[in-house]
């Protein structure tokens, strides 16, 4: 009889990056991210360019700005010796599967290899435009779960440490809290959708706080006091917001908004149709003004 033998699981695939909030790498449950700032920040660098080619200038010009010291080349390669060694003593790998499977020397560069699960940035991604997918099939529930997911991968702001932020560092940083608050927003549309408008109320009061500015936050807050029978508060919040915005900016609401107003003195039958985001019940009044349906 003939033994079937099971290839063993590939040691790398049990770490695990994080990155959105302080770095954190751990092995099996155990935290083995590096302790030094500078190769913590080579690190994060790597890690958000993950699975693509980060070449040594930039490297350089992420942790010494734009004039790297001369030694900056020879340094940065000292860097990636001791993260490739730290990680290599985590696994209990040799030096070869650390250099040729995880962290890998490119032409002109580095990158991270690294598979799906193994990076938060990733996850968290991959949930947002899933959440997204299912919030315009209709899959208001799906959609909730899915971003809600999404936004808990999150443990603050992401720290880079032992350097000021590069370029390449800034540009992914941003990508990643805009499609943060994206998320978010598309989190309280589903809720939204679910009737959840009395539960949203308060956290949709300080959403709007917080973004003054933001007709969104402005529109899902009195979308969700008009549901919850407040329809009065939520006049009182447009007409507050108007001089807010004739105040501070000095212009006036947009269309989108001033028909939502509209909508709201009628008390409109359209503002209570739980199959409509804000974005879709704002498309429809605009188009059709007023008793669109």
């Amino acid at each position: 009889m003939t033994m079937q033998l099971t290839e063993p699981r590939t040691s790398i695939e049990d770490l695990r990056f994080q990155v959105l909030g302080p770095l954190v790498v751990r092995y099996r449950g155990a935290d083995v991210t590096p302790k030094a700032p500078k190769r913590r920040a080579v690190l994060t660098a790597l890690l958000l360019e993950a699975n693509r080619t980060v070449s040594t200038s930039v490297l350089c010009r992420e942790l010494w700005g734009d004039t790297p010291p001369r030694s900056a080349g020879a340094t940065l390669q000292t860097y990636i010796f001791a993260l490739r060694t730290s990680l290599r003593e985590a696994m209990g790998l040799s030096s070869a599967d650390v250099s040729q499977e995880l962290l890998l020397t490119s032409v002109g560069g580095y990158s991270m290899r690294l598979e799906p699960g193994q990076l938060d940035v990733q996850e968290f991604d991959d949930l947002v435009s899933a959440g997204t997918a299912a919030l315009h099939d209709g899959d208001h529930a799906g959609a909730s779960d899915l971003l809600q997911r999404s936004l808990a991968l999150w443990r603050g702001p992401i720290v880079y440490e032992g350097c000021q932020w590069g370029t390449r560092a800034r540009a992914q940083v941003a990508r990643l809290e805009e499609r943060r608050g994206y998320a978010y927003v598309m989190r309280l549309e589903a809720d939204l959708c679910l009737g959840r408008h009395h539960e949203l109320v308060s956290e949709l009061a300080s959403f709007a706080v917080d973004e003054p500015l933001r007709e969104t936050a402005q529109a899902l807050f009195m979308i969700a006091l008009h549901r919850s029978g407040r329809t009065a508060a939520a006049l009182d919040h447009y007409r507050r917001f108007r001089r807010v915005m004739r105040s501070e900016v000095g212009i006036e609401l947009s269309v989108r908004i001033q028909t939502l107003h509209q909508a709201l003195l009628l008390a409109d039958p359209v503002l209570d149709d739980r199959n409509l985001t804000s974005a879709m019940l704002l498309d429809l009044l605009t188009i059709g003004g007023p008793s669109a349906r």
